[in-house]
């Protein structure tokens, strides 16, 4: 009786590890494969300027260069379309779609534009980590992006009005003679809250 006994537990600790490893293998094989790590991504785009802005964008546009570029378009009103060689239309939330995925990695040199540009810097960074090189993304938005192919507004507006401006604190500071860093006198943080101080009390 405990040899009957033995042996099913020890046919049942076998199959309950060969499920265990299966399970295993099924996840490695299932599991989305990265080229590069967190940390190479963060290196490269540490050291590398992945964004390109309205001036750049706008001197490709005149000597025709964009027309070697495919448009990565996350928002999908992206509207001047010709300017560039193809345009792909792919949701954020579809960027590791296989089949988006490998029309992606056909492109020769890919810009990414997104609703808000902190959406296609991340687009960026989860494609270099794919193996996705050649790759930038394009400062600002969609809305934007139109408006300086279109030549309506100075390229140069879009640098002091881009979300990033939001963000650069350096711009409130200004550098003394020694190199440190002290409040510009009458600078205000756009959409900042005003304090107003009331004399008296109670």
């Amino acid at each position: 009786m405990n040899t009957i006994n033995d042996k099913m537990l020890a046919n049942a600790v076998l199959l309950f590890v060969l499920a265990l490893v299966l399970v295993i293998l099924v996840q490695w094989v299932m599991a989305p494969s990265y080229s590069l790590t967190n940390e190479a991504v963060l290196e490269l785009t540490a050291h590398e300027n992945f964004l390109l802005k309205p001036q750049q964008l706008k001197a490709m546009q005149a000597d025709q260069s964009l027309k070697a570029f495919t448009l990565l378009d996350l928002s999908g009103k992206i509207k001047n379309k010709d300017v560039f060689g193809a345009v792909l239309t792919v949701p954020f939330a579809d960027l590791f779609d296989s089949d988006q995925l490998k029309a992606i990695k056909k492109a020769d040199q890919l810009l990414v534009v997104g609703d808000k540009e902190s959406e296609a810097l991340m687009a960026v960074q989860l494609l270099m980590a794919k193996g996705v090189t050649n790759i930038a993304a394009l400062a600002n938005d969609v809305v934007v992006t139109d408006q300086v192919l279109e030549q309506e507004l100075q390229a140069e507006f879009y640098d002091a009005h881009a979300e990033k401006a939001r963000f650069d604190y350096g711009r409130f500071l200004k550098a003394t003679g020694n190199g440190h860093q002290k409040a510009a006198k009458k600078a205000e943080v756009p959409g900042a809250v005003k304090v107003v101080v009331a004399a008296g009390g109670c």
